[in-house]
């Protein structure tokens, strides 16, 4: 399995806070059947050239203990950008492996800014592909699960957290998440480990819950094939979403079908 989305190097954001912890994180990682992983730290709401080159000289740094260590992982260099902030597209942290392709995107968890249309329209336009990160935490995704439909219709990209499958993120969460999964709107899952206990680098329980429920064949796509091609820049061509109602419209039309019924 590959992770593109992690919070493993130190120092940088909410995730790791030391070099113990990311080496630990990484072991975890792969005893859990991980090859490889995207560092992709927080840059919320502004870029400058110190955050790239903090990045990058820590990414060296624990691609050098990596090395040196007892288990076997592969690193690449990324970011977790807020949407709605600008970042030269010539930034070695742009794109994930610098392949100037696919660019990890978090909304926030409460909102979807006005200006996220026009953004994700620019990104575009320069020949990037977006990847949202976790919308099925998002407060207005979790009202209208419609709006995941048409940003896939709009070909965005959607990574899922795996803990979102799993329950960790609570019972709502996790019903949207498989409602996306029956609706052809997921396609990548990733850890988007923060540490080493509440957040850890774990993809296994996850992997077999979605082979179970939908497939190995989809299970392979969402876990390894996307996410290899997400790192070294090669065209995903994502299955045709399928359309989802949104809840309250959903009981509406339940209701309605009792009233009409019960006459």
């Amino acid at each position: 399995m590959i992770d593109i989305h992690a919070h493993v190097l130190p120092h940088v954001d909410d995730g790791s806070q030391s070099w113990k912890e990311s080496l630990y994180m990484l072991q975890k990682g792969a005893e859990d059947g991980i090859r490889g992983v995207v560092c992709t730290s927080h840059i919320l709401d502004r870029f400058d050239s110190r955050i790239e080159a903090d990045f990058t000289q820590k990414f060296i740094e624990l691609q050098s203990k990596v090395a040196r260590s007892p288990f076997k992982i592969s690193l690449w260099l990324g970011a977790e950008i807020y949407c709605g902030t600008r970042i030269p597209p010539e930034s070695r942290i742009a794109t994930l492996n610098n392949n100037g392709k696919y660019v990890l995107i978090e909304l926030p968890l409460n909102e979807i800014p006005k200006e996220a249309e026009d953004y994700f329209f620019q990104l575009s336009l320069k020949g990037k592909v977006p990847i949202l990160a976790h919308p099925e935490r998002n407060s207005l995704i979790l009202e209208r699960p419609k709006i995941a439909f048409e940003f896939v219709h709009r070909g965005i990209l959607i990574q899922m957290n795996a803990g979102s499958l799993t329950g960790m993120f609570g019972k709502r969460v996790k019903q949207i998440a498989f409602k996306m999964m029956d609706h052809q709107l997921v396609h990548f899952i990733a850890s988007d480990c923060h540490d080493a206990r509440n957040r850890p680098l774990k993809l296994s329980r996850a992997y077999k819950l979605v082979r179970q429920q939908w497939g190995e064949e989809t299970a392979d796509l969402l876990f390894k094939n996307n996410p290899y091609k997400a790192v070294i820049g090669e065209e995903i061509v994502p299955p045709i979403p399928l359309p989802v109602e949104n809840s309250r419209m959903k009981k509406i039309r339940r209701s309605l079908f009792k009233i009409f019924n019960s006459r």
